[in-house]
């Protein structure tokens, strides 16, 4: 289970970082919070399904192809979905999404391999991590600071009139 969590919290580690420069198409809902939490969602998922396969013949085999027949019609629905609700949803949540898929379903499989050492707290430090960046990092935005500025010195730009001072 921890080798499914660890993996998606460095998935959200990335996702995280990549989402920053996408133009989100809403700020509020697509933020690198929800970022991190879909990519930790799906570790738990990938641990789960990694509990479920590890003991069976050819484990490696068996969890690549469940990952894959569960992460990318569900990936596929969401961004489908999203689409249909938010112009540009496809072009921010695809990289993520295959960024999520890739990292986590092989890091699993790595992690589970190469640190089977791991314990339950190095898990939980990982995701702690993952969701400390994407909580810290949700003011940055790709929208207008909504400060007032003055526009920059040599700009020529005249302030609209209003309808009392138009003569009317």
């Amino acid at each position: 289970m921890f080798a499914g969590l660890t993996a998606g919290a460095v998935a959200a580690v990335a996702a995280v970082l990549v989402s920053l420069p996408l133009r989100s198409p809403s700020d509020t809902l697509l933020n690198s919070a929800s970022v991190a939490l879909a990519a930790l969602m799906s570790g738990a998922v990938s641990g789960l399904l990694w509990l479920a396969l590890r003991r069976t013949g050819r484990p490696a085999l068996w969890f690549l192809a469940a990952w894959s027949a569960i992460f990318l019609p569900a990936s596929a629905f969401v961004l489908f979905l999203g689409q249909s609700q938010l112009d540009g949803f496809i072009s921010f949540a695809l990289p993520l999404a295959l960024i999520v898929y890739l990292v986590t379903g092989l890091l699993t499989l790595v992690i589970h391999r190469f640190v089977p050492g791991l314990r339950w707290w190095h898990g939980v430090a990982a995701v702690g991590v993952a969701a400390a960046l994407g909580f810290g990092l949700v003011t940055q935005s790709d929208q207008e600071s909504g400060r007032l500025e003055l526009p920059p010195p040599g700009s020529h730009s005249l302030p609209a009139e209003s309808p009392s001072e138009s003569g009317a």
